[in-house]
């Protein structure tokens, strides 16, 4: 039995939205590290929170040449 199709909207109580942005971060933070660690990739990403705080992953502390966040 699988889950429910969730519609995609803004959580509209301000706790619930902390809770998921929390929540949904973290998995994406394991996603990237598990990509860079299984398919030896040199990934970066970098998440704003609704609030500006910057919450980023490298694999690398140098990547060469130059990311196009565009």
């Amino acid at each position: 039995m699988g889950r429910g199709k969730v519609e995609m909207r803004r959580i509209e109580n301000k706790i619930s939205r902390q809770v998921t942005f929390a929540k949904r971060r973290n998995g994406l933070l394991k996603k990237a590290y598990e990509l860079s660690l299984l398919c030896d990739a040199e990934v970066a990403l970098i998440i704003f929170s609704g609030r500006g705080r910057l919450f980023e992953f490298s694999s690398s502390s140098w990547f060469p040449g130059q990311i196009d966040l565009a």
